[in-house]
Order: C-alpha cells, then structure tokens, then sequence
C-alpha cells in the first residue's frame, strides 16, 4: 500500500499543548504508513517544539516563509483570504491526501474549500467547543458547519464528554475521540536526580519547588499562581516558583513578581527542552487555568508522578490519578497555599493514566488516518 500523505496543520510552531501534540503525531506516526509534513501560518525558531522537528527531520511546510513578518502584516491589512490564497497554492504543491486541522484554522480551510475537495479532512477541538466552534466564535462555527456538510469534515474529540457537547453543538452523532496522550518514555525514565537537575538550574536541592508549565497567556492564569505564590512563602520559607514557558504576558509577569519582591524566589525558564527532567525537579505541580479543553500539561505532570494542585475550571476527564487536589478560582489565596504546600486528593473518581499512553493511542489515530 503506498504512503499517505499527511499534513498536520496547525497556526504557529510554538510551545504549547496543542504544538506539542502535534510534534508527537508527526515523531511517532507510523514512517511505513504516512509520509508526514508540520504545516503552519509560521513559527517560533527558539521554541522546543521547531528545534524537535528539525532535529528529527521531520518536514515543516510554512506558508508565511520566507518573509513571515511581510506576510503577518499582509493578514492583518488584507485579512484571512491573504493566508487562504497561500494556503490554496500550498495545498496544489503537496496535493495531500489527509489533512488534519488544529484549533482556530477552520475558517482559513473554508476559504480555501475548493482545495480540500478530494482530501479526508479532520479537526481536533482542543479547547472547550463552545470557544472554538460554537458562538463565541461565528466564523469558525459556520465554517465547521459547511466542512462538515460538504467536505466530510470529521471531528475529534479530546474525551467523551466533548464529544457529546459537539455532536449536540453541530447536530451529528460521529465525533471521535483520540485523547491528548503523552509518550510515557520521556517522562518516566529519567536518568539524572532530583538533586542534579536542581543544581542545573541554580535550585537549592533543598528547596520545596512549586512549579507550572504551559504559555504565559491569560488561560493558564500564572498571575494568580503568582499572587498565591507570595502566601506560600509567608508558611514556607524554603519554597521556590518554577515558571516554564513563554508568551505574551511574559513581561507583565516579570512585573508583577518584581512588584511582590519575591525576584529571588522565581525561576522563568524559556524555549525548555527538557521539561520532563524539570518536571523531576518539582515537588508539586499547579495548574490554575482559567479553561481547559483537557490540559495536556496536567497529563504530563500525573505521568511523572507528581501531586497536582488545578483549578475547578479543568475537566474532569483530566484527572487521572488520586494525586489531584482540586479547588475553586474564587477560594482563598490563603486556602490554594494550603493546598500547595500540603497537597491532598480531594477528588472521588478518576481515570487510569495508562490510558493516556501515547505509544497505543497512536495507533487509533492512524485507523481514523486510513478510514475510507
């Protein structure tokens, strides 16, 4: 059987949870069975996710190359039919034969429909469906409508219950679901201790490390992991913030733990590739999100085996471990210190983190790949 020609087409190449799985499709698919390309609007060259996929030869299609800022510019005086033309003439090179579309890109694909017409075409919903395909956001919303009438559209799902959500949205009843799964090697065997990776990064190897992955952006709210931050040191003294990431809010963040006077207390660390040893060298890990589709990030952590401190916003097919402390927004800085420093299972019901292996999950995605 000849090779598929697959593109996994995502906005921008950059660390994320989306960017991230979308790097592990492109690692670990089956070599034999999909000749697999990364297309983006552009990228991040300074972002672990571009350097992984360069290191490993994988192929990377941008349509913005060689000029991205002219071509950025162009899309913001133009508006979406410029990157839908290059999108067009993108699609006619590689003539594909599976595309398969993340977060906010439904839209550019309806532009360029004509494209897509002889192409087995899918779109994972990554964040809740309501902010991604439904009314608080129009064009994707009826451009998710008219792929799913006319070009087959087939959407996955992160867990059941989005599946159920979209189906009752769009008034279908074949959503799959793949979960956000984590290749499980990378985080379990970690050659190097604790004690080594605190050194390397100029941590006491005494310290008691709270710490957070995931874009400096208003959804993964750091600013709050911030403020709490702060009550945290007044009980424990020896506590240390590992921030790992980057975004837009990087510089207010820097501001604000200045403002605090706690500069001596936190670590930001940027374009990481080796987040699975710095996650080895955390003692408890917060995620205080303001919305999740899943949180791909949290997986990580309960894979690595650390106790989890997460808002009440994330959903609770995230919760795969009794290692999950789970509390409102609107408690108390007073009670999230708490709850850091002494993390307890405050849950009922969970899952099975096995499930969330990315070495057999992988295979379902390929059957979906290969479905006529």
């Amino acid at each position: 059987m000849p090779k598929k020609k697959l593109i996994e087409f995502i906005g921008r190449i950059q660390d994320g949870g989306a960017e991230t799985l979308v790097k592990d499709y492109a690692l670990l698919l089956d070599k034999d069975l999909f000749d697999v390309t990364v297309m983006c609007l552009d990228y991040k060259k300074s972002s672990n996710v571009y350097k992984t996929l360069i290191e490993n030869n994988v192929k990377i299609e941008c349509l913005y190359d060689p000029m991205q800022l002219v071509c950025r510019a162009l899309a913001r005086i133009l508006g979406p039919k410029f990157p839908a033309s290059l999108l067009k003439n993108k699609m006619e090179e590689l003539n594909p034969d599976v595309v398969h579309v993340h977060l906010e890109l439904l839209n550019l694909v309806y532009l360029a429909r004509t494209s897509f017409e002889e192409v087995k075409l899918l779109f994972t919903c990554h964040n809740p469906p309501e902010m991604l395909i439904g009314d608080k956001r129009p064009l994707e919303r009826d451009a998710c409508k008219y792929l799913l009438k006319n070009n087959n559209l087939q959407i996955i799902a992160l867990h059941e219950e989005m599946a159920k959500e979209i189906n009752e949205l769009h008034g279908i009843d074949n959503t799959a679901v793949i979960r956000n799964a984590v290749d499980f090697n990378k985080f379990r065997n970690i050659s190097k201790a604790k004690e080594e990776i605190r050194k390397e990064i100029g941590i006491p190897v005494d310290a008691y490390v709270v710490g957070n992955v995931g874009r400096f952006a208003y959804q993964k709210n750091q600013e709050f992991l911030v403020n709490v931050f702060k009550d945290v040191l007044k009980k424990k003294d020896n506590a240390y913030l590992l921030l790992v990431g980057r975004g837009s809010l990087e510089e207010d963040l820097k501001k604000q733990i200045k403002d605090l006077g706690i500069e001596d207390k936190v670590m930001m660390l940027t374009n990481r590739t080796d987040v699975p040893e710095l996650f080895k060298a955390m003692d408890v890990f917060v995620f205080p999100s303001r919305f999740e589709g899943l949180g791909i990030v949290l997986i990580e952590a309960q894979v690595s085996g650390l106790p989890c401190v997460t808002s009440d916003q994330i959903p609770w097919e995230a919760y795969q471990s009794n290692q999950i402390t789970r509390l409102s927004l609107d408690e108390s800085k007073d009670k999230w210190a708490d709850a850091i420093i002494n993390p307890v299972c405050n849950i009922d019901h969970y899952g099975n983190i096995e499930d969330y292996d990315m070495n057999k999950e992988i295979k379902n995605l390929e059957a979906l790949y290969l479905q006529d």
